[in-house]
């Protein structure tokens, strides 16, 4: 991390966690028109708590909406999901947890 990206504080020296800002505009998916059988795929990627609540979401969608569940348990943390693009192939849609 470049020596620009950190702050002293009281006299101490911490990292800022900021990275560069991506401007690009991107366009949003376009919106599923029923969950009814659709392929929902759940991204767990370790924070605390998120796989039970993501086990909650993927439940509920089963039971009220008949939605076929994919559940990837991975870790990448600080990083974009390498797992996008077999998501994208895989299912009409993800929830990801990405906080407490």
């Amino acid at each position: 991390m470049p020596q620009s990206q950190t702050r002293t504080i009281a006299g101490v020296t911490v990292y800022v966690p900021t990275g560069e800002i991506e401007t690009a505009v991107h366009a949003l998916a376009p919106r599923l028109r029923d969950l009814r059988g659709a392929r929902i795929g759940v991204l767990d990627n370790h924070k605390e708590f998120a796989d039970i609540l993501l086990r909650g979401i993927a439940t509920a969608l089963q039971r009220e909406h008949g939605v076929q569940v994919k559940v990837w348990r991975k870790d990448y943390l600080g990083k974009p999901s390498p797992f996008a693009r077999e998501m994208a192939v895989d299912c009409d849609a993800v929830i990801n947890g990405v906080g407490h």
